[in-house]
């Protein structure tokens, strides 16, 4: 079993330029939530411990969630504050976003029988950007690591994220000492450590090895149409990209990270776990938008 900790939320999407923007189109989701989703219809039991706002919105999360199989009894409803909204402009000059933080700023710690059964506590970097939430996420990874729990942390970090509008490195460095797992994108691991003016090859050897020279013992990094990059903490693996064709990218990120939670709780390797993960973002690529129907007969497809 996984237990998520991160935001739910819902994306506000535009392909007009915000100064301007009147056409929005709503997403629900948040990627630990849609990790969770892709996880529990490939058939292992995930469980989302988040806070949403007492509206409408926050519903249609939990409902979403639930639909699929997602245990959401820890899930909390924020009578006080709405359920977090992330602005996207979707233009090709110039992609942006903003975000509204609400209720996943107040997550409270929701006592140690969320740990039962728990083989994987999965964080986003969301709950470490800002306080309170960041004291709680702290109390969650202490117990967590007392109990023995493998920890997996997925390095979503972007400066508009943290209250100070700049990525604190040191508590996110802090962070991955503890870490069994991590997916960084390209993307993640240049906003974090910063761009360097290397060959492909050299550039992704630089950023693996600066997660596992913070403590991260497996670590595979997404690049796109390159596939990924896998490390169990000595070699590093290239494993292509599974994709057939590609129609949408939205939430294969996420399918790669239940595929290889999948592939880990079924006791396969870190690297064979990596490739289940590069199988499923594969098979999301072909279809528009991350509600994908997504079965387990996927792993048996050439």
């Amino acid at each position: 079993m996984v237990l998520f900790v991160g935001e739910l939320l819902a994306d506000m999407i535009t392909e007009e330029n915000f100064e301007s923007a009147e056409h929005f189109v709503m997403k629900v989701g948040g990627s630990p939530g849609n990790i969770a989703r892709y996880l529990s219809l490939l058939g292992k039991k995930a469980v989302v411990l988040s806070r949403v706002g007492s509206d409408i919105i926050g519903k249609r999360i939990i409902d979403s969630l639930s639909r699929c199989g997602v245990d959401v009894s820890y899930i909390q409803c924020d009578d006080t504050n709405g359920t977090t909204l992330v602005f996207v402009q979707r233009t090709e000059l110039s992609p942006d976003f903003f975000v509204i933080r609400g209720a996943d700023r107040f997550l409270e710690y929701p006592g140690d029988d969320v740990f039962d059964g728990v083989e994987y506590l999965h964080f986003s970097c969301w709950p470490f950007t800002t306080q309170p939430v960041s004291k709680t996420a702290d109390k969650i990874l202490e117990w967590a690591l007392e109990k023995k729990i493998r920890i997996a942390f997925d390095p979503n970090c972007r400066d508009k994220l943290f209250s100070c509008g700049k990525i604190q490195r040191e508590k996110i460095i802090d962070v991955l000492k503890s870490v069994e797992v991590s997916k960084p994108s390209l993307d993640d691991s240049i906003a974090l450590f910063g761009d360097v003016d290397y060959e492909f090859n050299d550039k992704v050897r630089y950023y693996i090895d600066r997660y596992l020279e913070a403590g991260v013992k497996n670590v595979v990094l997404t690049a796109g149409k390159y596939g990924a990059f896998a490390s169990d903490g000595g070699r590093i693996v290239p494993i292509p990209s599974d994709a057939k064709k590609i129609v949408d990218s939205t939430g294969a990120g996420d399918g790669f990270w239940a595929g290889m939670y999948y592939g880990l709780l079924e006791n396969k390797t870190f690297i064979e776990s990596c490739i289940i993960g590069s199988k499923i973002a594969g098979y999301i690529l072909g279809f528009v938008g991350a509600d994908v129907p997504l079965n387990i007969t996927i792993l048996n497809e050439n």
